[in-house]
Parts: C-alpha cells; structure tokens; sequence
C-alpha cells in the first residue's frame, strides 16, 4: 500500500527510480509494460528498468562485436534483447526439439550453431538434457568463447506454502560443472550490473536507495556495491 505514491512522489522530486530485477524471462519493454499496469504510472520508461537480459546485452556488447554469434539457453526475452544489442542469436525457446540426446545422438550431432562467441544463460523452464548438451560441447569447440549468466539465483518461492522453483543458477551450475568453465554473472548481486547502472545512470552509489525482499541478492547487492 502507497507504492504506486511513493515511486511518483520520488520521480517528480527529481530522484532516479530503476527498477532492477533478476527476471531474465522479460525485456525491457516488457516490464515497463507490466509495472506500468501493476503499479497504475503510465509515466515509466524503458530506460528506467534494468533486466539481466538487458545487463547482459550491454555486457557482452562492451566485450564482442556487432553480428558476433550468442547461443541461448533462456526466453525468448533473452533473445530479443541480444538481438537488439546486433548479435546473431541461436538456441533459445525451442519447442520442436527433443529433449533427450544420447550417446549416439550426440556422436551424430553437427553442430549447426558453431561457431560462437558466447553463450548466454538465463531462467529456462523447458531446460532439458539435449540443451545442457548441445551448450557444454560449443564450449568446449569455442574456448575462447564467453560465458555469460543473467543471474544465478538458486531458486524462488511459489505459493501461499513456499514451494521452492529451481532457479537459473541450478543451469549455471550444471554447464560449469560439465564444461569445467566459470560463468561471468551480470545479475545480483555482481558488481558488473553495479558499474552498468552506475555509468548508464550517473549514479553514486553512496547516495543510492536500494530497496529488495531478498537477502542474498537485492539486499547483499546493495551491501557489497556501497548503496544504502
């Protein structure tokens, strides 16, 4: 209750309002779309929302080339928003694969995505054995290849009795785990989202408000980036 007041309040005072969210399923257009209905502030833009679909964009368009080739393991938001950085996507959502992959299918795979520049993984709920697959092996062809998660949250809670939903880092894990390589994370609480916001922003972070309902990844963000 007075949310929606205090946010308005806070903007026509002239203070810079960011939204910062873990959720890599969206894109930035996408939330401003949903805060805006949530919230009843017509008034937001995009600019204000930051995704990790968004910070790993701008991540790995500060380190490839335009047109540079990204596999995905995540949403299609994912992919919307590193094709709007101008990479060249493969993978992401794909319905009409199996999902299993054996000895035999793997020995038979041609790899069609080869080669990359990096792979990016965000939250997918239809992850499955042929993705994990298909992503430990471009790693291994593409050493050199960066390797990038949105975040790497264990899990989240659905329900009035807390159930927990496995989080993204549960797939982050499993591919370094496979692939022996260690993601770069540019979600909470990484300090790589801390230095985006700030530049993109113009914000000191000693005079930045961060406000969450999670301790290990908006809280210790805040913490461990010198914001209050």
């Amino acid at each position: 209750p007075g949310a929606s007041n205090c946010i308005e309040g806070l903007m026509e005072k002239g203070k810079k309002v960011l939204f910062v969210t873990n959720n890599a399923g969206v894109n930035r257009r996408e939330l401003r779309d949903k805060l805006s209905t949530v919230l009843g502030i017509g008034s937001l833009t995009n600019e204000q929302m930051v995704s990790s679909s968004y910070s790993c964009a701008q991540y790995l368009k500060s380190k490839l080339a335009p047109g540079s080739r990204v596999h995905v393991i995540g949403s299609a938001g994912l992919c919307e928003e590193l094709a709007n950085a101008s990479f060249q996507i493969s993978g992401g959502p794909s319905p009409d694969q199996p999902s299993s992959m054996n000895r035999q299918d793997l020995a038979d795979y041609d790899f069609p995505e080869h080669p990359i520049d990096a792979i990016a993984v965000g939250h997918d709920v239809a992850m499955n054995f042929r993705k994990l697959c298909i992503a430990d092996n471009l790693l291994l062809r593409n050493p050199k290849a960066l390797f990038v998660a949105t975040n790497e949250d264990s899990f989240d809670l659905v329900g009035s009795d807390r159930r927990h939903i496995p989080g993204n880092g549960c797939t982050v894990k499993a591919l370094e785990y496979c692939s022996k390589r260690k993601a770069v994370c540019v979600g909470k609480p990484s300090t790589t989202l801390a230095d985006l916001i700030a530049q993109e922003h113009q914000i000191d972070p000693s005079r930045a408000l961060f406000v969450g309902d999670r301790l290990d990844t908006d809280i210790l963000f805040g913490k461990a980036n010198g914001m209050k």
